[in-house]
């Protein structure tokens, strides 16, 4: 058995508990809020996985791997600070793995849009956009799964070369991101490609948060036991 800690508690730290026992986990910790993972981190832990806020997120970094706990970290809105977060793992000598989105069925997603990317850069007729959709309580817009999609096709399609946000008029080298929130959604994302003959839609919708709670376990499995600064996506083939 893992001895697995659980750094936020809300919907998805619920449902990686429930899920917990039969990936042969065994839960150390469950904090939040009312129970400050800072005033009673079990020492006893060997993997945490941390949804939190992007508030909160660089501190919790820092105190798990001060206590050589390996880290699995959902949270988005810190990408900025890779390098900082590069640099404590090195100090503390710890093991980190990071998504914006850890569900496996995203995952696949994301080998479907590269794929895609490719044989679309030919077609030059084609625009191309992203839509994501998610439940009012998601802070960061756009989402980090809908982020990194559009690193996908901008690595991969030569006609464009930055993504915006929400714009009314994207330039012809701009791929908009179209950000929606509203109440009960978990997580929709789509790719657009329109001409004028047709559309082509590649889209992943996430019917709860299961999806993502078996990822973020699968990368905790992963983590277990080693050193070092990791993405989910890099190492994602090899471990389904």
């Amino acid at each position: 058995m893992i001895n697995l800690a659980i750094v936020g508690y809300g919907k998805m730290g619920k449902m990686i508990e429930s899920l917990a026992p039969e990936n042969e986990f065994k839960i150390t910790g469950k904090y939040d809020v009312i129970n400050p993972v800072k005033e009673h981190l079990n020492s006893e832990t060997d993997v945490a996985i941390e949804f939190s806020t992007p508030t909160s997120v660089m501190d919790n970094i820092e105190l798990l791997a001060s206590r050589g706990i390996n880290i699995v970290c959902g949270t988005t809105g810190w990408y900025d600070k890779a390098g900082e977060v590069k640099e404590i793992i090195s100090k503390y000598n710890t093991g980190f793995i990071y998504a914006s989105n850890f569900s496996v069925g995203v995952n696949i997603f994301f080998n479907a849009v590269k794929d895609l990317a490719k044989l679309i850069d030919r077609y030059g007729q084609y625009d191309i956009s992203i839509t994501e959709t998610h439940h009012t309580q998601k802070l960061d817009k756009p989402s980090g799964t809908a982020i990194r999609t559009a690193e996908y096709l901008l690595e991969n399609i030569r006609r464009k070369d930055k993504f915006v946000s929400d714009s009314a008029v994207p330039g012809p080298n701009e791929l908009n991101i179209v950000s929606i929130r509203e109440e009960n959604v978990v997580g929709i994302h789509e790719v657009k490609l329109e001409s004028e003959a047709d559309i082509i839609t590649l889209k992943h919708s996430a019917k709860s948060r299961r999806g993502f709670a078996e990822g973020a376990l699968l990368a905790a499995k992963f983590i277990h036991g080693k050193k070092g600064f990791y993405k989910f996506e890099d190492v994602f083939n090899s471990l389904v």
